[in-house]
């Protein structure tokens, strides 16, 4: 299996959408439910086109043209916060374990040392996430703190969220 980590681009728009589609219908890791996913091609190529510019990533793992996998990263546009920024990652279940999120980690704080002005790189988890949990402690995130009951699921079930960070410079 070939996977190729790379920048998205506004052709992506569509894979991207359908990816996120099987992502949410998969996974309970999600804070957004299938039902309120409704994005267009157009609003979705907006969105690529907004994390070109300087302190914001997206990449995709492609493998044979299908995108299996994407990370999202944005530094915030307050001032006192522009050090730091926020990722997201999703991976289809059928191609957890392969080595992708650890690709995608790689690109990412590889990128994150070199971006100007970039010092922490953050980020929120769902606290039954432990695949991901694993990953993040793997790269050496450090978890800062909790919200706790952040997410119901049901009346009786509730996650916390974890919210971790590493310093890159």
């Amino acid at each position: 299996m070939d996977i190729q980590i790379r920048p998205a681009n506004e052709e992506d728009a569509l894979h991207l959408i359908e990816h996120t589609k099987i992502v949410l219908n998969e996974s309970t890791y999600m804070l957004t439910s299938p039902e309120e996913f409704n994005i267009t091609v157009e609003a979705e190529e907006k969105w690529i086109e907004g994390y070109s510019k300087p302190g914001n990533l997206i990449i995709v793992a492609d493998i044979d043209g299908k995108i299996v996998g994407s990370l999202s990263f944005q530094t915030s546009k307050r001032k006192r916060l522009s050090h730091l920024g926020y990722f997201g990652i999703s991976i289809q279940e059928a191609y957890c374990n392969k080595g992708i999120g650890s690709k995608l980690m790689e690109y990412l704080l590889e990128w994150a040392r070199t971006e100007p002005g970039l010092e922490k790189v953050c980020l929120e988890v769902f606290s039954h996430n432990k695949i991901a949990i694993h990953l993040y402690k793997k790269f050496g995130f450090i978890e800062e703190g909790r919200k706790v009951k952040f997410v119901k699921f049901s009346d009786t079930h509730y996650e916390d969220e974890i919210i971790m960070y590493k310093f890159v410079k």
